[in-house]
């Protein structure tokens, strides 16, 4: 079994963790689930040993245990299979005893010492203990679940997006099994197809214990049994999936607030009785056993609302050309690759362009050319002069500065004159008081997000280009940006995953794959005619 006996935890003057206490046992399938900033991520690495509680105490009772955070990352510059074969070390050293036994034995012939064959035959028992014949089929059935192409076991690591580098580092996890599996935010770069691979294929057939945290309430109802909710630094548990979870908080918040406004009634009505009769000698027993009870009773908390979420309006935008940018003949290539083949894509402006598709078609790297960070190979890409281009990245939060505070990293590059419009728009993601002045390495991976979100929504624009804007945001905070997005009156192109944003804000959407660009839905029935 996995526990955790009483953990506490802080960063700076904020208490994450407050003597936690729980146990996962060997089968089990638990949603780690609360607000962004509660601590979940900063609770998993303690379970990995990867952070140092500053008291309490974790043990894994001799049993393996295996983390993929938020910004996992594989190694550059190794073929995907040899990444894939560093994740089974005790295999390649068994099979270099193996080689060197036989080579031994082989070199000797019918004079091969007891001692040779000896060790021949333990590298064998031990080859055939690992499963060592089964390490490639495992290998190709990981990478082909989690949708690399067939021959992706030669390709450098190197030629992946950051996306498929995730994956990469999901897969190597993957193939280790640890006992205890703790996965913090797994679906963020996985497409359709992969995520199913793991829900309903991996993770229910994993032959240990799994943990995750994850916003995307359907996954944790495919995947999990169990619920344990992290808030105000301390865990409560809850057995069934996630809308179990939802339905028994409910319950609870229900019944609590019965019973406060129960308390709250009698206590009005004790008090007025003691404010009534106070002078009344007659009464004074009465009242002074009132005054006693009032002193003595346990007061019943009024239950928590419902959590905060954000609010975000965009900045205005200014106007725009009738056609802010235009993709003609566009192809792009990696060496003998061709990752986008003669595409032409016209924006007129108010559209509101959803790229989709499969990971690692070319989404990304279609946004990078219209911002300029990629060049093409064949074609162009006019972007109007009139046209202000803001870019939020895929992983736009791995690049703020950990060393800046919250509101420093928020307006750097800006002027001091709009510390205030920057304490505004922060407090609306949720930044109120001193959290501004917080390191921005101590913030969660949800957190670093909103801060983020906040240094992009400062910068006005009419194009907005956006790469999985929602990754790390919570339910709430994506319907709010979804919502936000949808009032904006200028041009937006983006490439996502989340379906909730896509029915929200797009007016047209693309798919992306094998190169090409194919209209899913039209965007002309949603634009009106210009007379700039």
């Amino acid at each position: 079994m996995l526990t955790a006996e009483k953990i506490h935890k802080t960063f700076g003057p904020q208490a994450v963790l407050k003597d936690v206490s729980l146990l996962i046992r060997p089968k089990d399938r638990v949603g780690l689930v609360g607000p962004n900033g509660a601590g979940k991520s900063t609770l998993m690495r303690i379970l990995a040993g990867l952070t140092e509680p500053d008291k309490g105490t974790v043990s894994a009772h001799n049993a393996s245990v295996g983390y993929l955070s938020q910004e996992s990352q594989c190694r550059l510059g190794v073929t995907v299979g040899e990444e894939m074969r560093a994740a089974l070390p005790n295999v390649a050293d068994v099979e270099e005893r193996f080689a060197l036994a036989a080579a031994a034995v082989g070199t000797d012939g019918d004079t091969a010492s007891r001692a040779q064959l000896a060790e021949l035959d333990r590298a064998a028992n031990d080859l055939n203990r690992l499963e060592a014949h089964t390490v490639d089929a495992r290998i190709g059935r990981v990478l082909a679940g989690l949708g690399f192409e067939q021959d992706a076991i030669g390709r450098l690591t190197d030629t992946y997006s950051g996306g498929w580098q995730m994956r990469i580092a999901m897969a190597k996890l993957l193939l280790q099994e640890p006992d205890y599996l703790l996965l913090d935010e797994p679906t963020n770069h996985l497409d359709d197809a992969a995520k199913f691979w793991l829900m309903y294929d991996y993770i229910p057939n994993y032959p240990g214990a799994v943990v995750i945290i994850s916003h995307d309430p359907y996954f944790l109802n495919q995947t999990i049994t169990r619920v344990l909710e992290l808030e105000e630094g301390q865990v409560k548990d809850y057995t069934g999936d996630y809308d179990e979870y939802q339905r028994l908080k409910q319950e609870e918040r229900d019944r609590q607030q019965a019973e406060y406004d129960a308390q709250q009634k009698e206590l009005a009505n004790t008090r007025e009785f003691i404010a009534q009769f106070q002078g009344n000698k007659s009464k004074a027993g009465v009242v002074e056993s009132r005054k006693k009870m009032l002193e003595k009773l346990d007061m019943v908390e009024r239950p928590k609302g419902a959590a905060r979420t954000i609010y975000v309006e965009m900045p205005e935008s200014p106007r725009s050309s009738p056609e802010p940018l235009v993709l003609t003949n566009v192809t792009k290539r990696y060496g003998d690759r061709t990752i986008l083949d003669n595409i032409d894509l016209t924006l007129v402006r108010g559209d509101r362009i959803a790229l989709v598709g499969p990971n690692g078609a070319g989404k990304s790297t279609l946004l990078k050319m219209v911002v300029g960070e990629t060049d093409v190979t064949e074609g162009s890409v006019f972007v109007h002069p009139r046209t202000i281009v803001n870019y939020f990245a895929q992983h736009q939060a791995e690049a703020l500065d950990h060393s800046r505070e919250v509101m420093e990293e928020t307006l750097y590059g800006l002027g001091h004159q709009q510390e205030e419009m920057a304490r505004g728009l922060l407090a609306r993601l949720l930044f109120r008081g001193d959290a501004v002045f917080k390191k921005v390495g101590v913030l969660s991976g949800g957190e670093r997000s909103r801060v983020a979100l906040a240094k992009f929504l400062l910068r006005p624009a009419n194009l907005l280009v956006l790469d999985e804007p929602t990754n790390h945001l919570d339910p709430a905070a994506r319907a709010v940006l979804s919502q936000a997005l949808a009032r904006y009156e200028g041009t937006i192109l983006m490439a996502t995953h989340d379906q909730e944003l896509i029915d929200t804000v797009a007016t047209g959407i693309y798919n992306v794959e094998n190169g090409k660009l194919a209209m899913l839905k039209d965007p002309v029935g949603a634009r009106h005619d210009f007379d700039d």
